[in-house]
């Protein structure tokens, strides 16, 4: 079953980034916000109440760890 993400409707890499790729956008809203939103980079640094860079995008997981160090 899907849960979606609670934090979609706010986050700005969907709501304002990419217009241009409506696409690519929706295939990483099926997987990352519709089906496994713990796996998105910007919903992990977001959680762990950082700063979300507005160039990280949701299958950026590796550099998770490098942001939520500084």
């Amino acid at each position: 079953m899907q849960q979606q993400c609670e934090k979609l409707t706010d986050c700005p890499f969907f709501n304002h980034r990419l217009p241009n790729m409506p696409t690519m956008v929706e295939a990483i809203k099926r997987t990352y916000c519709l089906d496994t939103s713990t796996e998105c980079a910007r919903y992990q640094v977001s959680t762990a109440g950082k700063q979300v860079p507005a160039d990280l995008f949701p299958n950026h997981r590796h550099r998770v760890a490098a942001l939520l160090r500084s």
